[in-house]
């Protein structure tokens, strides 16, 4: 890990001092580091306020530079989900301010929907929305795309089994799900996983069912108005699919012709 600081901190350590590198203000490690910063440095952060940089105040993305502040957008006007995809605006404006007009940033922000594969929203339908989130090959990567929701999600999980424990991934689940819908080679691992969590108490309910298809039906017939359905298996697809690509364009055939 030391190494891999070091070799980012090359990054800024040789630039001049007409460059500008921006710094998260809120990770200790990138905090401290700025002050080695040989241009000038721009900091973001959602807990303080920086002397030059882009901040929260409130639910409002403020950016200041050369003493002057403006109001950028609301986390409100962020389709992408998560408080992690406002750190990553807030980098990126950081980064543009000055260089493109505001509004193209809002515009951005109210119609760019992810990469594909990655907490893609595919579809509302009933009021329900639902996300591809197939790169969810791994327990840690499904963990993260759980906790880009403020609600208790409708999950659909598992896969191939690569042997991995899923230790890490129950108590996310008893937080983050409401039903957990399984299918794939690990299903009963996951289950199991989850009733052996300190403090499952029957929720999230859980089911397995067949295949993916399956899966997005039984989602469709539980969800209602205000409910997320998330296809982040914390599995690979080689049970059923080629790679998490092909399961991820499967499940958006499946949902682009619910009713």
């Amino acid at each position: 890990m030391a190494e891999y600081i070091a070799a980012k901190e090359n990054i800024f350590t040789h630039q001049s001092v007409e460059d500008v590198t921006i710094f998260n203000a809120d990770n200790e490690i990138t905090a401290e580091q700025a002050h080695r910063a040989v241009g000038r440095r721009r900091l973001f952060s959602r807990k303080g306020e920086p002397e030059e940089g882009v901040f929260l105040r409130g639910d409002v993305i403020v950016s200041r530079m050369d003493g002057a502040e403006r109001e950028i957008m609301r986390t409100s006007d962020i389709l992408l989900p998560g408080v992690h995809n406002v750190e990553n605006y807030m980098a990126a404006i950081a980064a543009m301010d000055g260089l493109i007009p505001d509004e193209a940033m809002r515009q951005v922000a109210r119609t760019f929907a992810g990469v594909e594969h990655r907490i893609e929203l595919v579809r509302t339908l009933r009021g329900a929305r639902y996300y591809n989130d197939s790169i969810g090959t791994s327990p840690s990567r499904t963990i993260a795309g759980l906790r880009s929701f403020p609600e208790k999600v409708i999950l659909i999980a598992g896969g191939y089994d690569k042997h991995i424990p899923f230790d890490t991934l129950g108590p996310e689940l008893v937080e983050h799900v409401k039903l957990l819908i399984l299918c794939g080679a690990t299903a009963e691992k996951i289950r199991a996983c989850v009733e052996n969590t300190p403090g499952y108490h029957g929720v999230p309910e859980m089911l397995t069912v067949s295949e993916l298809r399956a899966a997005v039906e039984t989602a469709a017939q539980r969800a209602g108005e205000g409910d997320v359905v998330l296809l982040s298996p914390a599995c690979a697809a080689f049970d059923q699919f080629k790679n998490f690509m092909e399961r991820g364009r499967v499940f958006k055939q499946i949902v682009a012709g619910l009713k």
